[in-house]
């Protein structure tokens, strides 16, 4: 195993000075690549296919039945055509109205999570809240599923099948992840029995508040819910679409863009152990409004009665200066600081109230727990 390893390395790192060098066929066979250097090329797709065939017993194509389209996205209007986001909606705390992306009927992919029957997939194959979900395994078998709960924060899904003998995917080690080396995701998106394949590289860790890694392989619908892999077929991470704003659709907009990203073992693990108990994780809410033109904080305008802050006794008119620790000058601040934290989980927040400071525990409730906004 690792002189195999050693040798592919090898490959990669020549096909890497080759192509630095600019010797690619130039069109009408004038070319200065040697025979050599073709075979880098050839022995490169090998690696890549290896990958595919690898990891395909592994993956599930997903098939649903019924279920609505999101609603669409409200536009803005001809005066705030030029707002900024925090001007048009500056109430980030409640759900966004929807998105203008159409969630089609075609395949999804999963990845089998353990042999008795759970498999691991992207909250966003079900934001339609199919009637009826069958999965197909890699070894042709077809089976019915159901949602055991999702994650509509880290866009995890997770389905049980009625199977026992499933073969379970090598996970990397998150610590052993490292940016700069290949990343392969893979997907049964779009239909057919063998994975599409893209490739890139790992562009950076521990995004998202430490939920993922960040690669520039393009992920799209077309493999959400698949897998991230390195070149020895081991899984880095599940693909699934993230964005600061709320919503499962959230993210969605940035396929193909070379910003994609994984959910590494140790989340998932996380995540999943949750979820298998038949709870879903829902993004976790303050109950406010804020003035979206502060400078020196979030101060609010206004209070959702009931809601966690009423609740902490936090009144409008205070104003938000620190979250988890971290110093907030502005409402964008405050959703950095929140925003991967579900409904449940507490956030530690320091406030001012006509210039004396106090702070507050707050449980984030989930949206509609929430009453009406009032003054």
């Amino acid at each position: 195993m690792t002189n195999s390893r050693w040798t592919t390395g090898i490959v990669l790192l020549a096909l890497s000075s080759a192509l630095s060098m600019g010797t690619w066929v130039r069109g009408g066979g004038d070319s200065d690549a040697t025979d050599a250097e073709y075979q880098l090329l050839r022995d490169t797709q090998v690696v890549f296919r290896h990958v595919a065939q690898r990891v395909q017993p592994y993956l599930v194509k997903i098939e649903t039945v019924g279920g609505s389209q999101p609603p669409a996205r409200i536009l803005p209007t001809e005066e705030d055509e030029d707002a900024t986001p925090l001007e048009r909606d500056p109430n980030l705390f409640r759900d966004a109205p929807g998105s203008r992306f159409v969630v089609s009927d075609g395949p999804t992919t999963g990845l089998v999570y353990r042999s008795d029957g759970y498999i691991l997939s992207s909250s966003f194959n079900f934001v339609r809240e199919p009637v009826l979900i069958s999965v197909t395994l890699g070894d042709g078998r077809r089976l019915a599923a159901d949602l055991v709960a999702r994650d509509q924060v880290r866009k995890i899904a997770l389905l049980k099948v009625d199977a026992t003998d499933l073969p379970e995917p090598e996970w990397v080690d998150p610590e052993q992840v490292s940016v700069g080396q290949w990343a392969i995701a893979l997907g049964l998106g779009f239909g057919g029995d063998r994975p599409s394949v893209t490739i890139g590289i790992v562009s950076a860790l521990h995004r998202m508040k430490h939920n993922a890694i960040q690669t520039d392989a393009k992920l799209s619908p077309a493999n959400y819910g698949g897998p991230l892999c390195d070149i020895h077929g081991r899984i880095m991470g599940l693909s699934v679409p993230m964005a600061q704003r709320p919503g499962e659709l959230a993210g969605v907009e940035m396929y193909d863009s070379g910003i994609g990203f994984a959910v590494p073992k140790n989340r998932v693990d996380a995540i999943a152990e949750h979820l298998m108990t038949g709870h879903s994780f829902y993004r976790g809410w303050l109950g406010m409004q804020s003035d979206p033109h502060g400078s020196d904080g979030a101060k609010i305008v206004k209070i959702a009665s009931p809601s966690p802050l009423e609740e902490a006794g936090v009144q409008v008119g205070d104003v938000i200066v620190r979250a988890e620790g971290k110093p907030i000058r502005n409402l964008g601040q405050l959703v950095q600081a929140i925003y991967m934290l579900p409904a449940g989980e507490t956030v530690h927040l320091g406030l001012e109230r006509e210039g004396e400071a106090y702070g507050v525990l707050v449980t984030l409730a989930r949206n509609t727990e929430l009453g009406s906004l009032s003054d």
